[in-house]
């Protein structure tokens, strides 16, 4: 057994007497917008944020601890009877003879501390296994001349996309069904300074953002490009599009993509060095599931994973950028870079499977 999973036994093992036990009520009044929440779902018609409106979070936060109706009058906390029931139709509330409980992971102050405390020491310990693979895709990546994307390919194609392949983690529709929406809805008591990254995907087309990302081009463009894509529609041949596109640097003057290609499942370099990383995550994270569900009630081991893998993802983000083996392109900073930049944080996705 090696030293890395010798750790993560060790830390799982004393878990549970580090994860305390803290007053539910700490988050109470905590304004819903201080809150970092992320939705790892798919939905139909209502996306599970929308069931929070009015004072609907006063609510949910007073009944992570299990109570009635009266709780919410000991606290001072309007409700009525419409906002229950929506709360419960969004899966966000559950109900059992009359006593009413939150199922939406809230965690409180002490309860995120701990859980990212967890989360640094796991990438900490993952991060010198994995380190070499991760230099030898980034040189991968230069070689084939993405040297523009490697940092959106680092995070958006592997950290935030390729782990979710192939059951290595599970995705949104496997995790639960909740009414209008599939997956894990979560809030985590503050914001990370580094978790403003996310990943847009348009079918195969995908793009990096940040809150300070100023370039955008419309959906439409991006819709009809991805359309393309699927449809096997390459070069682009359509005058207007393949015109707005050259103006975002996504395809040259011939309609052929700018941005880079890859193909998952393929078992080329770059496939198997994507899956041996996050193999290696994966497995790790899984581990933990458990008991991270245990101390936190979370429903199932696979929100548990969930939850604790985003963490550890914005570690090892950190770790990435501090020991400069990538760089956050000035685009994803608000920088004045132009329009054809958006290349640098755009690639396209096809599986092979």
């Amino acid at each position: 057994m090696n030293k890395f999973y010798i750790f993560i036994l060790a830390i799982i093992s004393s878990f549970n007497t580090f994860a305390l036990q803290t007053g539910n009520d700490s988050i109470l009044g905590r304004p819903f917008k201080d809150f970092s929440k992320t939705a790892f779902c798919s939905y139909t018609t209502f996306h599970p944020s929308q069931y929070i409106a009015d004072n609907n979070w006063d609510i949910l936060c007073s009944f992570r601890t299990p109570g009635t109706k009266s709780r919410l009058d000991s606290l001072n906390i309007p409700y009525n009877e419409s906002q229950l029931r929506l709360l419960m139709a969004g899966d966000l509330l559950t109900s059992a003879d009359g006593v009413f409980t939150t199922k939406m992971p809230i965690l409180d102050k002490r309860q995120t501390t701990e859980i990212r405390t967890v989360s640094k020491n796991f990438a900490d310990s993952v991060y010198p296994v994995i380190e070499p693979k991760i230099k030898e895709l980034i040189s991968t990546f230069k070689m084939k001349g993405y040297t523009a994307q490697t940092y959106s390919l680092i995070f958006s194609y592997l950290l935030d996309g390729y782990i979710w392949n192939e059951g290595k983690l599970p995705v949104p529709n496997n995790i639960g069904s909740h009414g209008t929406w599939s997956g894990v809805y979560w809030a985590m008591y503050d914001k990370r300074t580094n978790d403003s990254d996310g990943t847009n995907g348009y079918g195969p087309l995908k793009v990096n953002w940040t809150d300070d990302l100023g370039y955008w081009p419309s959906h439409k463009t991006l819709s009809d490009f991805a359309r393309c894509i699927m449809n096997n529609e390459l070069p682009i041949s359509d005058d207007e599009l393949k015109t707005n596109l050259i103006k975002w640097n996504l395809v040259d003057s011939k309609g052929n993509p700018t941005i880079p290609v890859l193909k998952s499942g393929n078992g080329d370099e770059i496939d198997t060095l994507c899956n041996e990383i996050t193999s290696q995550l994966s497995d790790a994270v899984k581990k933990y599931a458990p008991t991270i569900a245990s101390a936190y009630k979370i429903s199932s081991h696979d929100e548990a994973s969930v939850i604790f893998y985003h963490e550890v993802m914005w570690d090892l983000l950190s770790l990435l950028t501090s020991n400069h083996l990538i760089e956050k392109p000035a685009i994803l900073k608000g920088e004045e870079v132009g329009a054809s930049h958006f290349a640098d944080i755009s690639f396209i996705t096809i599986s092979d499977q």
